[in-house]
């Protein structure tokens, strides 16, 4: 409970997040100062603020959480067999693209593994994986945008906690109307983009929308982002260009979920974002944490060029 209220800021905030009252974790707080005769906070005109006794002990714990993790993946690597718990995050098109088939996979490989599955945003994987809820997710991020950005364009979390080992490269594909004067082309240019309105980008806060802007700044495009769109659901952005709305980007992950008013075309020099696996820096990965990355290795492979691989991740 400590460690929750110095990661949240506040005992409410912790409370929240542990689904206790906030009076409960008052006294749970006032219970250990006095176990441990130390004062552990102290109020500022910025609000509460941990002393240096109760950071000292928060760093305890971590190691404490840490050498539990090791317990863990020590015991059941004497005990043989892959089992124990198996908490797994993704993101959606990653989860429709190979996520399922591999919780599939490793349900039929590995019986008696409990897995537990979280979908979500990358920078919620990165806060599940910083509070201990998941043991290893499938995130993403992109030249100006990180897996701790949210929808909003704030980064809203620390993830210097997070190591990550690249699986592969998701490039972004332009969807139009397919009535619209480009739909038949084979492959487009950054300057097909000019004068076209795109929906998404910095005003609907697309993950693509600054790495866009910066190409088409050096390529010396200016097309137009619709700033009256605001949604970063990629069903969604499709409708409104099936409509006549604009065009907009997809990931390649996401084409087998097209709209079949819009097509999707290649472009070249475009976005592109690096698909990773992600687990807490320093916690040694159980062995069915071992038994997910192996089997989304496999799943990945063809995606990414035939030297690469991302058994480091299993193998530290």
């Amino acid at each position: 409970m400590l460690t929750e209220v110095a990661r949240c800021g506040s005992f409410s905030a912790a409370a929240q997040a542990m689904s206790f009252t906030p009076s409960a974790v008052s006294q749970q707080m006032a219970a250990l100062a006095r176990d441990t005769g130390v004062v552990l906070f102290e109020r500022t005109p910025q609000g509460m603020r941990l002393t240096q006794s109760a950071e000292a002990l928060v760093a305890h714990a971590e190691a404490v959480f840490d050498r539990l993790g090791a317990a863990q993946a020590e015991l059941e690597a004497i005990a043989g067999g892959v089992r124990g718990r198996l908490r797994f995050g993704s993101f959606t098109t990653a989860t429709i693209a190979f996520g399922a088939r591999a919780m599939e996979i490793v349900r039929g490989r590995y019986p008696q593994v409990e897995l537990r599955f979280a979908d979500g945003e990358p920078h919620e994987s990165v806060a599940r994986l910083k509070q201990r809820e998941l043991d290893v997710a499938v995130l993403f991020d992109m030249d100006h945008w990180t897996a701790a950005t949210d929808d909003e364009g704030h980064a809203v979390h620390d993830d210097r906690d997070i190591e990550c080992v690249e699986l592969f490269e998701d490039p972004y594909y332009v969807v139009l109307p397919r009535d619209h004067p480009l739909a038949g082309t084979q492959a487009l240019e950054l300057r097909d983009l000019a004068g076209q309105r795109v929906v998404g980008g910095p005003p609907g806060c697309s993950p693509w929308g600054r790495d866009l802007r910066e190409r088409c700044a050096r390529a010396q495009v200016e097309p137009g982002f619709e700033s009256c769109y605001r949604t970063a659901d990629l069903g969604a952005r499709q409708a409104i260009v099936a409509t006549g709305g604009g065009i907009t980007l997809v990931p390649q992950l996401a084409l087998s979920a097209l709209n079949p008013a819009v097509v999707a075309l290649a472009l070249r020099d475009g976005p592109v974002r690096r698909v990773r696996l992600a687990t807490l820096a320093g916690v040694t990965p159980s062995a069915a944490c071992q038994a997910m990355v192996s089997v989304i290795d496999e799943l990945t492979a063809a995606r990414r060029g035939p030297h690469s691989t991302v058994l480091a991740l299993a193998g530290r």
